[in-house]
């Protein structure tokens, strides 16, 4: 995914590593962290695969390598990002998704969410059917936090999929934060 992470980033305007990381931290690192030793190794796979492109410059007696996004690489993330999601890849692979679901067109952009919306709901359906069958089961104290793990995820997931349903009203994100 850090590949894709990085090609997003400098869709628009050149970084270098540094800037990129910091691009990085302060937009998607509530999520996802990428640190040096996995930026640099990325950024050079994809100038070899010619996604992005490096330049050169000196500034103040530093040469600094700055990374932009090519055609090809900016056609590859199109294609990342409208490719489906694996809900059991976690968390963290949707929200990187939906992060960049600026550069999509409004009719795709919520096409996916209304996928993603489908296959949580999936998930959802699945904890609940195991909710049923194992709520009385409880002997113990193993029993009792081994079910408390099932609620959590009960709970994640009903909050994701009210998370998908309003993001595609595209309306107040204040606003949803007082709903709760």
């Amino acid at each position: 995914m850090i590949e894709h992470v990085i090609t997003g980033m400098v869709l628009h305007k050149p970084l270098t590593g540094y800037e990129l990381k910091k691009e990085v931290e302060s937009g998607i690192g509530n999520f996802y962290k990428a640190s040096y030793g996995s930026l640099y190794p990325a950024l050079k796979k994809l100038t070899d695969k010619g996604y992005v492109t490096l330049t050169e410059q000196t500034q103040v007696a530093r040469l600094k390598k700055y990374y932009m996004a090519t055609e090809a690489g900016k056609t590859a993330f199109l294609e990342w990002l409208m490719a489906p999601v694996d809900i059991g890849s976690g968390t963290a692979a949707i929200l990187a998704k939906i992060y960049f679901f600026g550069e999509l067109p409004k009719t795709m952009r919520n096409q996916k969410i209304q996928e993603y919306e489908s296959a949580v709901q999936t998930v959802l359906d699945q904890y609940k059917n195991m909710e049923a069958q194992l709520a009385d089961t409880i002997k113990n104290d193993r029993d009792y936090f081994e079910l408390s793990t099932l609620y959590y995820g009960l709970q994640h997931t009903q909050g994701l999929l009210r998370w998908l349903k309003y993001i595609k009203t595209q309306e107040s994100l204040t606003a949803f934060l007082q709903e709760n």
